[in-house]
């Protein structure tokens, strides 16, 4: 169960660690990150990305506090607040953000798959759990599908992969049968990776 944060805040805010990619609207970088803690309307995180005050940014998190079940990928539109420097962490900066209702802005993973603070995906991620195999240039890799959607999959896997690499997928059907599909590594996380299905 989440503890409270001990903050002098109006909305209380509740502990909570998980890694984070954060997509930057304005240039359209990307940085790794951590959430620290969060509260009903915003989150606390940490990244060594240098991001400004009023920046809009997506928030991509696997292991979101406000999912209704865990494992689902969500996205979430927000605003950094204020930043400061950080000396006892890993990582250079912290971030007060505010989540946002933005229905315009494209996610990460696909343009026409947009997620707001009330939760409405076009393209909701279902919980699939299956053992995969997927491959690229470099050869053949074994990973475990977490959660998928039509237009993507995310595969939990130690594979050292980059963003951007192109990847086929022998996805197991619900039927028994076996479905090749490739795609294209759209984030990582120390878990694993998105894959963003090709359009046929």
């Amino acid at each position: 169960m989440a503890k409270p944060n001990s903050e002098d805040r109006n909305e209380a805010r509740f502990d909570h660690s998980s890694p984070l990619q954060i997509k930057d609207l304005g240039s359209g970088e990307i940085y790794e990150a951590r959430m620290r803690n969060y509260s009903s309307g915003g989150i606390y995180f940490e990244s060594d990305g240098r991001l400004r005050k009023g920046t809009r940014i997506y928030i991509c998190v696997q292991h979101s506090p406000y999912a209704q079940s865990s494992g689902v990928l969500e996205y979430y539109t927000g605003e950094v607040m204020w930043c400061k420097h950080l000396k006892r962490s890993v990582f250079k900066y912290g971030y007060g953000i505010q989540l946002v209702s933005d229905s315009t802005a494209p996610a990460p993973d696909t343009a026409s798959d947009s997620k707001t603070v009330k939760n409405s995906r076009r393209h909701p991620r279902k919980p699939y759990f299956r053992s995969v195999q997927f491959g690229n240039h470099e050869g053949m890799f074994k990973g475990s599908t977490k959660n998928l959607s039509p237009t993507g999959v995310f595969i939990a896997t130690r594979e050292k992969l980059q963003i951007g690499q192109q990847i086929t997928l022998n996805l197991p059907l619900s039927s028994g049968k076996m479905s090749e599909v490739s795609g294209q590594i759209i984030w990582l996380n120390e878990e694993g990776f998105g894959l963003k299905f090709k359009k046929m």
